[in-house]
């Protein structure tokens, strides 16, 4: 395998919408009781994730977006209100069903980096797999140290792959990194 063949696997792998999903299905699991659980996963997933698939897709196949990740800053400008949108409705709904206060807070502070990340992209395109992975890492240290370890290296390579791809500048990247990393604490400690 040669390192640019490398960088797309690891992008792909690390793309928000499967480490997102993933990450909310798992927590949800290890935290909450059975039946929360999979309405959370559930909702996530029919809420969030297939609508921006599908709005992804769509959009890069008429040639709106120039590929799936949204790279181009000003494209970006019409997807963050979209994801934005879809976010807010999560936590709409999660509020009407009551949900345990953790994830209400986990889902207002990811919508607060969304909002963030929409913000700065005005002046640059901050890596949005890095924030949505280094969102993920402070939790994965508070769960078992080794697994939060991982999980920042595995950003690491992501933010790797992210500049050999030559989709985002090291300043891109540890914009993103630092958004992510202090929304992620902030959902622990609210």
């Amino acid at each position: 395998m040669t390192k640019l063949q490398i960088a797309k696997l690891i992008s792909i792998v690390g793309h928000p919408l499967l480490v997102g999903s993933l990450y909310v299905i798992f927590i949800s699991f290890y935290d909450l009781e059975k039946n929360t659980a999979f309405i959370i996963s559930i909702a996530i997933l029919s809420v969030v994730t297939f609508p921006i698939l599908f709005h992804n897709y769509i959009k890069t196949k008429k040639g709106t977006y120039s590929n799936f990740d949204v790279s181009d800053q000003k494209q970006r400008r019409g997807f963050y209100p979209f994801s934005i949108l879809l976010f807010a409705i999560c936590l709409i709904l999660f509020v009407t069903l009551h949900f345990p206060k953790v994830v209400l807070v986990t889902t207002a502070s990811f919508l607060g980096m969304l909002i963030s990340m929409a913000l700065v992209n005005f002046k640059i395109k901050a890596s949005l797999h890095l924030a949505i992975a280094l969102f993920i890492v402070p939790k994965f240290f508070e769960i078992y140290m080794i697994l939060g370890l991982g999980f920042l290296l595995f950003g690491i390579c992501i933010g790797w792959s992210r500049l050999i791809l030559g989709r985002h500048t090291l300043k891109e990247i540890s914009l993103g990194s630092i958004i992510g990393f202090l929304f992620g604490l902030l959902s622990l400690y609210f």
